[in-house]
This record gives structure tokens, sequence and C-alpha cells, in this order.
């Protein structure tokens, strides 16, 4: 299994600890253009049963992963919720790119 999918599979495994979701959810925001990694950290992030540490985490994942690849947008943001929504909107604005959502 490539590294990618084990990250992915801890991170959407509910019985892992708390910290080992945060750290695969961290780690998967350096991953370059992997659908699977977006809709893993979008179906986490939005999942109000989950921790709101790791929900944080993969909004700033995606924010992260959506600023690297130029691809920031209100359709993408929208998709998010909470503190998911807030910590990508934090890092959005830290980069001064919340023109993009325009």
């Amino acid at each position: 299994m490539n590294h990618t999918l084990a990250l992915i599979e801890i991170l959407l495994d509910k019985t892992a600890s708390d910290t080992e979701r945060d750290d695969a959810a961290i780690d998967l925001g350096n991953v370059s253009d992997d659908k699977k990694v977006e809709v893993a950290l979008l179906t986490v992030a939005n999942d109000e049963g989950t921790d709101e540490m790791i929900r944080a985490s993969c909004g700033e994942s995606l924010a992260q992963i959506w600023i690297t690849h130029n691809q920031v947008s209100r359709e993408k943001i929208v998709l998010l919720t909470g503190i998911a929504m807030d910590e990508a909107m934090a890092l959005i604005k830290n980069e001064n790119l919340e023109y993009m959502l325009e």
C-alpha cells in the first residue's frame, strides 16, 4: 500500500487514536493532486462526530492543497462546515488569497 493510501486509511479509521488521525490529516495536506485525498479530507472535515481538532486539521489541509494548486474558490470553500471552514479561511486569509473567493 502506498503512503498516501495508508494516511487516508488512518484518517478514515474511527478506531484510530485522535492523534493518529490528526497527524494523518496534517500529512495529507502535503500530498499533491490526488482526488482521493480531497474526498477523504472533506468527508472527515464535515463529520460532526469527529473531534474538532481533526476536523480543523482537515480544513487547513484542504486549504493548503487548494492554495498549492491555485484552486481556491467559493465552490470549494462552501463544501466545508464549522471549524474546518474557519481553519481553511484563516489559512487563505493568511496567504492573502481571499480575493479568489469573490
